[in-house]
């Protein structure tokens, strides 16, 4: 590989048409310069220079030679200003994995304080349940994945992989009893999980469903899921015309709620954590922006679904 610093020489020597009063220029002894020249030579097998009166002159192939370490030079200094860019938040781009319910009630205000700190950022987004989410960042197709998890470990998915994913918490969110508005529980003034055994479910994806059947068991009954759907909207639909009862994460009635569905305290239900995963080790400085980001949109983002319910 041709050496870079001996091209450059090369180029000054070009430029002011001497060795000399390339010495003088580079604080370099004429015979440093005419060394530096006979190494390059050797390295590229040809001539460079050839003497014309009291200076040099380049052959052709020290011209070629010439052109592509000016093409070689700007090219570094586009990426030394494009770097520059990137670590001062002007430029670069942060991929973020995200499941459905953040997508819409956390992830737009972390986006639009993004951009009103870095407007030069751009961020990718993919819709994706927690395990895709996390098989796309051991892929390293994104950054940053967001996902949640039950308290108790039903669905981890290997979200707590040792030593492998910085585990940034950002909310935890109780998971609420949906009936409809016209159910005989609806109004009662206590509720135990066991009361329910008899009646039909509207569950959400597959991990929702397993932490709900697990849940259903200690309370001493299978329940009985007559519907399954990752959309909320679809779940308290089915629930408020009567057709079956949920039990879902308290940003869904946040950013939904159905007139016909009656939300219950159930703390027999549990809870879920919504965490950020991402590589362990030194991050992008957009990737650190965004975090800070996603960390105080939950923090707002808990005080008002606490205060809305």
């Amino acid at each position: 590989m041709l050496d870079l610093h001996r091209a450059r020489i090369l180029r000054e020597v070009a430029r002011l048409g001497s060795m000399t009063a390339a010495a003088q220029a580079l604080s370099y002894t004429q015979p440093a310069i005419s060394h530096h020249i006979a190494r390059l030579e050797s390295e590229v097998g040809t001539p460079l220079l050839v003497r014309h009166g009291r200076g040099v002159r380049l052959t052709e192939a020290g011209r070629v030679l010439v052109e592509c370490t000016e093409e070689v030079l700007a090219r570094l200094a586009d990426a030394e200003e494009h770097l520059a860019a990137i670590a001062g938040l002007r430029a670069g781009r942060v991929r973020v994995a995200v499941f459905p319910t953040a997508a819409g009630a956390l992830l737009p205000d972390a986006l639009a304080a993004l951009r009103r700190r870095a407007p030069g950022v751009g961020v990718w987004l993919l819709e994706a349940e927690p395990p895709q989410a996390l098989e796309a960042l051991r892929s390293g197709d994104v950054d940053v994945a967001v996902v949640f998890s039950h308290a108790g470990g039903h669905g981890q998915d290997g979200a707590d992989e040792e030593g492998r994913w910085r585990q940034v918490v950002l909310l935890s969110e109780p998971l609420h009893l949906a009936l409809p508005a016209g159910h005989p529980l609806a109004d009662a003034r206590e509720v135990r999980l066991a009361d329910l055994a008899d009646q039909a479910w509207a569950a959400g994806c597959e991990r929702c469903r397993r932490h709900l059947v697990h849940t259903c068991r200690r309370a001493g009954f299978d329940p009985r899921i007559a519907f399954a759907t990752d959309d909320y909207v679809a779940v308290q639909r089915l629930v408020g015309l009567g057709l079956a009862i949920s039990a879902l994460p308290a940003l869904a009635f946040w950013l939904h709620r159905d007139p016909g569905v009656r939300v219950r305290a159930l703390p027999e239900l549990g809870e879920r954590q919504v965490v950020a995963l991402l590589p362990e080790g030194a991050r992008p400085p957009a990737v650190t922006a965004l975090l800070e980001e996603l960390t105080a949109a939950a923090a707002r983002l808990g005080e008002q679904v606490n205060r809305g319910l």
